[in-house]
């Protein structure tokens, strides 16, 4: 299907107005949250529509990513491409708006990623492994944005916010690490792909090693910890602790 190369302009436009209308509804109807509340409740909305999307249309009903990139874009993959620009645009202005020097990182992956997806829309091609970088990438956003939502109401020292972080750190490890670094290498092994799209692709892909690289040191951190408030309570239980001179064998003996 021939596409008009300029059709997504209009598009974008319509899907960023989109997103900020649902951003601005959150405000009007829920005044006694943060603003970061709001936003990160389109972001939750985004996530989790746009993974169902890019896998339909990134694996399911596309050739096989990994064997068979940098074909012509279809309709499917412009819908997804659009759908995600727009929210990217709005995100990156809320983020220029309520500015922190702590998410520059961020700021240039949400820059990188609109280029990437500007650039593939106007050339026509690389649709499939842009959709299939969309589902690896977004796929572990939901439950990050569950763990921030659980952590502001209070549920931070329960099971279910534990699994969810766990859940969170292999699904970002598995699908940037393991198979992100596989995919760049089977996009750098391929001769259709254009150079562009392959130098493109490796920068969002080093900008994640940063990102999995801060979230592997707070999991370290975070179970050491763990482990050692483990074995304290274990020795404590055993009676192994001779604090105030009291030892619960000795007791016993």
């Amino acid at each position: 299907m021939e596409l008009d190369r300029y059709v997504f302009i209009p598009a974008v436009t319509s899907t960023f107005l989109f997103w900020f209308s649902l951003y601005a509804l959150f405000c009007l109807t829920l005044p006694d949250k943060r603003w970061e509340w709001n936003c990160r409740l389109v972001t939750l909305i985004h996530a989790s529509i746009i993974c169902f999307m890019s896998w339909l249309y990134g694996f399911y009903y596309n050739p096989w990513v990994f064997t068979d990139p940098g074909g012509e874009i279809n309709v499917y993959e412009m819908l997804v491409l659009v759908i995600c620009v727009g929210y990217f645009i709005f995100d990156i202005g809320w983020c220029i708006w309520f500015y922190d020097p702590n998410e520059k990182f961020m700021l240039l992956h949400h820059i990188l990623t609109i280029f990437g997806m500007f650039l593939v829309l106007h050339s026509g091609r690389a649709g499939t492994e842009l959709s299939a970088t969309i589902f690896g990438t977004e796929l572990s956003n939901p439950f990050l944005q569950i763990r921030w939502f659980m952590r502001e109401s209070g549920y931070d020292n329960t099971w279910l916010y534990e699994i969810n972080d766990f859940v969170f750190m292999m699904v970002f490890f598995i699908c940037r690490s393991c198979i992100g670094t596989y995919f760049l290498y089977t996009e750098w092994s391929h001769p259709r792909p254009w150079l562009r799209f392959k130098l493109g692709g490796t920068a969002i892909y080093l900008i994640s090693v940063v990102f999995t690289i801060n979230i592997a040191s707070f999991a370290f951190k975070k179970y050491t910890r763990m482990f050692r408030r483990w074995k304290s309570r274990r020795k404590i239980a055993n009676g192994d602790i001779r604090n105030g001179h009291v030892c619960m064998k000795h007791k016993s003996e």
